[in-house]
């Protein structure tokens, strides 16, 4: 029986594309460095304004800290909350600010957003996939060991949660584009709370069974921002056409590894094995995934039955606008 893992070396592979301590320490100094100013003062705030919830979330965070997620930044709740409350701050003064500065594309705004999500997006879908193979995981099922190449994964967990910030800008670029549509309940819902899910999986388990969802997700994403950054390209002409066919395919994507995830939720849950994943996570997983398929079905069911001419490029966002870049639109929209 072929076995790809006598032909190629995975265990170097994962060295390879295993994400530095030294990089994360940066990007994470660097980030706590810019919002600094803002972030301590909140801190401060919440500690006096809800003490004992405070306690509360560190408590709890204490008893649930993973052993490598106590190695790792970002793991406060304080200053998640502080992330989630700065996404709706700056969501909601960029509305009258947009008024202001009048309706533009931010074409190259866009082309670098687009950009960097795609290539963080393919490092991720990569670098998981490699190292999911170099730890022996099997297709679902597994638990979180202590292993260094587990410990490889839960980085690159790490990361995947952290990456859900500058995602963030999705919703940005569609206020300064004046394209208030695309802002709907599913968009906000998706952003809002992935973020703070991603938080608990990174915080408890970082590795195990939330290698599928970071590696698929991840994987959608590269077709998706690699869509969004082709047609800001590609404005017209036969590559722009060729594009618009797969707008649906994106929506319908994204469905089918919701789908994919539940049934990992209910395998994981009716034939659980040792080291086991956490079952709250797995029941986690499977109530949201429910709630993202019935959000996104109804999305594709309401745009799939309005007129042709609506659901043309130059009329209408992408299939997929609702929790993503509106950076697809033309000049006329």
């Amino acid at each position: 029986m072929f076995n790809a893992t006598e032909i190629v070396d995975f265990q170097a592979l994962a060295e390879l594309v295993e994400l530095r301590m030294g990089v994360i320490k940066a990007v994470s100094s660097t980030t706590f460095t810019i919002f600094e100013p803002l972030l301590v003062p909140f801190e401060q705030a919440v500690n006096a304004i809800a003490p004992s919830a405070v306690a509360w979330a560190n408590q709890n965070v204490k008893e649930n800290l993973h052993t490598f997620s106590a190695k790792l930044p970002l793991m406060n709740p304080v200053h998640v909350l502080f992330a989630v409350i700065m996404y709706a701050v700056i969501l909601l003064a960029l509305f009258p600010i947009a008024k202001i500065l009048g309706k533009h594309k931010y074409r190259w705004l866009g082309l670098i957003h687009n950009a960097f999500l795609f290539f963080l997006s393919l490092y991720m879908c990569t670098a998981i996939a490699i190292t999911a193979v170099a730890c022996g995981f099997s297709l679902w099922n597994n638990g979180v060991r202590g292993t260094t190449n587990d410990w490889r994964m839960a980085k690159l967990i790490w990361l995947f949660y952290v990456s859900k910030l500058p995602e963030f800008v999705d919703t940005f670029l569609m206020v300064l584009k004046h394209n208030y549509r695309q802002i709907s309940f599913l968009h906000l819902y998706h952003h809002s709370t992935i973020f703070v899910i991603w938080y608990i999986v990174t915080l408890k388990a970082p590795g195990g069974e939330a290698y599928w969802s970071a590696m698929v997700n991840s994987g959608v994403h590269v077709v998706m921002y690699g869509y969004y950054f082709g047609t800001m390209l590609f404005t017209t002409g036969r590559i722009r056409n060729f594009l618009n066919k797969f707008k649906f395919f994106i929506t319908k994507g994204q469905m089918l590894q919701f789908a994919c995830n539940c049934v990992q939720s209910l395998y994981d849950l009716n034939i659980p094995v040792k080291p086991a994943y956490p079952t709250g996570l797995i029941h986690l997983l499977f109530w949201y995934m429910l709630t993202l398929l019935a959000l996104f079905g109804n999305f594709l069911i309401r745009n799939s039955r309005k007129p042709r001419d609506a659901a043309s490029p130059t009329s209408s966002s992408p299939s997929y606008s609702p929790v993503t870049s509106p950076t697809t639109k033309k000049k006329n929209q």
